[in-house]
């Protein structure tokens, strides 16, 4: 648009056109009234999904069974949304039992249902006290690690006690989990995807990862390694008086070994790629790996079922076991490898993701007097982070930083204008062999 036209004021009293300048600006903030368009809107939606089950309901009839048999019972199972709590109440025998005072000269039952109700609570009452301890203006999952690393493991613990509701079931289906394993499930994957989560956010925000993942990653090559003696000599394997090399060289325990030497080999691959190599190079040893490991255990298996049909089932008896080491820390380790050395987006586009369009910038902004961005549309500094411009604005803008002393959230925009600048000229560079240097 032509600065003079600005001028004249041929736009003045359009819609979306600003009349003031300034944090005193007191006219309404471009943007789409919630009445009526948000409302209509909404009513549309409402009514579409409304019209789908109304039609689902008359197209496909549920179908009545058999009158119910009063001599066999039922399996039944709770509404999925109790699944959890059913979940955790079924792991409540294995805590101690007996009687405790109430401070009034009663006593309190401790028993099943007792330690049911505790940690029932336990992924439900965080729900309600978050509001009142986290009263920071910080919304954003990536600038509040712990938080989210803490909101996973909610979410995870809620899944494998729901997993655990039906553990009978899985167990008639699959004969080789034990009923061990599936409790174990309940506590050990889900503190392994909160540390997954933190690791992730944690390279999310240029923060430095190297010894989080030696760290992490030597813990978990132990932790396989001890899994794997105790599966194989200190387990279940040695309460028949055979010693391991004996055992090993038998024909039926073929299968474990193998599956036990490929999942501590894969570990330590991984070990070794973030202890010794760049990360570069680190994430082609790591994925070779990954492709080799996947397709060579899925060869093996069918190759041990062909020839050894009950030693491969006994084999995978013992895997799944303790699965949630043996199975859960090689899939822990490839995605906080992963997740720990992913490149994250440009510095200054993390922090302007974050612009949630209050517009403070835009009324303080010279440069929107005499851009497009005057029409009603998007600030021009979300225009610019977005690339929804004809790189006008990346140029015009003068680096006055007026909008970041304005911004509640403390985006510093005029740095990630010059970065964008020096990128373009770095490419122009580039292409033309150095003309530009001059």
């Amino acid at each position: 648009m032509e600065p003079q036209v600005v001028k004249q004021g041929v736009f003045e009293g359009k819609p979306g056109f600003p009349r003031e300048y300034g944090p005193e600006r007191t006219d309404y903030q471009p943007g789409v009234p919630f009445w009526p368009h948000e409302v209509y809107r909404d009513l549309v939606i409402i009514f579409i999904l409304t019209a789908i089950i109304f039609f689902l309901a008359a197209a496909y009839t549920p179908i009545v069974g058999p009158s119910a048999n009063p001599a066999i019972q039922p399996y039944s199972v709770p509404d999925w949304y109790l699944l959890f709590s059913w979940g955790l109440l079924k792991i409540a025998d294995i805590f101690p039992t007996g009687k405790i005072p109430d401070g009034i000269g009663g006593t309190i039952t401790v028993d099943a249902a007792f330690w049911g109700d505790i940690l029932t609570a336990v992924p439900v009452i965080p729900l309600f006290i978050l509001p009142f301890i986290d009263r920071g203006r910080e919304t954003r999952p990536a600038k509040a690690p712990v938080r989210t690393a803490g909101g996973m493991y909610g979410l995870a613990l809620i899944f494998f006690s729901s997993l655990y509701a039906a553990n009978d079931r899985i167990i008639a289906s699959w004969p080789f989990f034990v009923d061990d394993t599936l409790k174990w499930a309940i506590l050990i994957p889900p503190i392994l995807v909160g540390l997954a989560t933190y690791i992730g956010i944690r390279r999310l925000g240029f923060r430095d990862m190297y010894w989080w993942l030696v760290v992490t990653m030597g813990a978990a090559f132990t932790l396989t390694v001890v899994s794997v003696l105790w599966s194989f000599g200190l387990g279940p394997w040695g309460a028949d008086g055979i010693d391991p090399v004996t055992r090993l060289l038998g024909g039926w325990s073929s299968p474990l070994a193998f599956f036990l030497l490929l999942i501590l080999v894969y570990m330590g691959v991984l070990f070794f790629a973030t202890v010794a190599l760049r990360e570069k190079k680190a994430k082609e040893v790591v994925a070779v790996a990954t492709v080799i490991g996947f397709f060579g255990a899925a060869a093996a298996m069918k190759y041990f079922a062909s020839v050894n049909y009950a030693g491969s089932y006994y084999a995978l008896q013992q895997i799944t076991f303790n699965a949630n080491f043996l199975v859960a820390l090689p899939v822990f380790g490839l995605i906080a490898f992963y997740l720990g050395t992913r490149t994250p987006y440009s510095t200054y586009e993390y922090l302007l993701n974050e612009c949630y369009q209050c517009g403070k910038c835009h009324t303080v902004c010279p440069v929107t007097k005499v851009e497009d961005d005057a029409l009603g549309g998007l600030n021009l500094v979300y225009n610019t982070f977005k690339k929804q411009h004809d790189g006008v604005p990346l140029w015009t803008c003068l680096a006055c930083d007026a909008c970041s002393a304005v911004c509640p959230l403390d985006i510093k925009y005029s740095d990630y204008i010059l970065e964008e600048r020096s990128k373009v000229s770095a490419q122009r560079t580039a292409a033309d062999g150095g003309r530009y240097l001059h």
